[in-house]
């Protein structure tokens, strides 16, 4: 039973395309300027990804700011991003911000759920909610409604970034000490994914990063037993390649997972699916019965 249930996560990432190309085309109202988009875990890497793609004119906030400081949602449209819809933070929070916050928004899988009885409305990821799951078709729901949200969604071929995902997954590489994962922007959410999956999976240590903040902290402390990706993406400046000639002159060997994708939607997801199927190979490398968090 243990060995079927990284199977199955491995059918579900697999069948994501034809899910997300449905979900692409649903109507999805935008979120008014200054919304506050919450989340803990994987969540929280989909609300960050509501601050990147608009380009600040929304916000990301951990739920437990919430419960500490309501006051920061006055007059303002809230988004809680929670598959289960249970959390107990996030439900904290929509209690708290309750009367301050000029709207609540569940976006979630469980229309029942704690956090939907205490929301002004529902956004309901179209998927049955299975409880104790390592999130991945939940995950790239979630991200999808929050990029449809902020009105950044576009046109992508789901399809075509998985067929990159496949060639490119293969390549990330693993550290004996910490696997690191590395992104700008939007790609940073997308790494802060990679990290939790490899947390959550596998069991290992890791760290997500952004380009900058890694160049003035961990790399410091970087040993030979460490790994590092990179997400090449929303890289303007390429300092993402910079990097890996500077740390290969070190002999360090960084791999740049490659930016693909004919619109940013593409190329984010495209990060998102190598981060998944990198992960779900390399449990089987390793012969993994189940996911570690179980």
């Amino acid at each position: 039973m243990a060995r079927s249930l990284i199977r199955a996560l491995g059918y579900e990432v697999k069948a994501q395309p034809d899910v997300l190309q449905r979900c692409l085309r649903a109507e999805m109202p935008e979120a008014a300027k200054g919304s506050v988009f919450v989340g803990a875990g994987d969540s929280y890497a989909a609300a960050l990804a509501a601050f990147y793609a608009s380009r600040g004119r929304c916000i990301a906030l951990d739920p437990y700011t919430l419960v500490s400081a309501p006051e920061l949602t006055k007059g303002l449209e809230v988004y809680f991003i929670s598959v289960s819809g249970k959390t107990s933070s996030n439900v904290a929070a929509a209690g708290r911000v309750r009367g301050l916050a000029k709207r609540t928004l569940a976006i979630t899988a469980d229309s029942s759920s704690p956090l939907a009885e205490r929301c002004d409305e529902i956004l309901a990821l179209p998927m049955n909610y299975v409880p104790r799951t390592a999130g991945m078709l939940s995950f790239s729901l979630s991200l999808l409604t929050v990029m449809k949200s902020v009105g950044r969604a576009g046109k992508c071929d789901f399809a075509s970034a998985y067929a990159g995902a496949l060639s490119d997954h293969g390549e990330v590489v693993w550290g004996r000490g910490t696997t690191y994962f590395l992104g700008n922007s939007l790609a940073y959410p997308a790494a802060l994914y990679a990290a939790a999956k490899t947390y959550e999976i596998l069991g290992a240590k890791a760290h997500a990063e952004l380009l900058e903040e890694f160049s003035h902290m961990e790399l410091f402390s970087l040993v030979r037993r460490d790994a590092l990706n990179v997400f090449s993406c929303f890289d303007p400046s390429d300092a993402s390649a910079r990097l890996q000639v500077a740390l290969a002159k070190q002999r360090y060997a960084p791999h740049v997972i490659p930016c693909r994708g004919a619109t940013d939607l593409e190329g984010l997801f495209h990060s998102v699916f190598v981060g998944q199927l990198s992960v779900l190979s390399r449990a089987k490398e390793l012969g993994l019965k189940s996911p570690r968090f179980l």
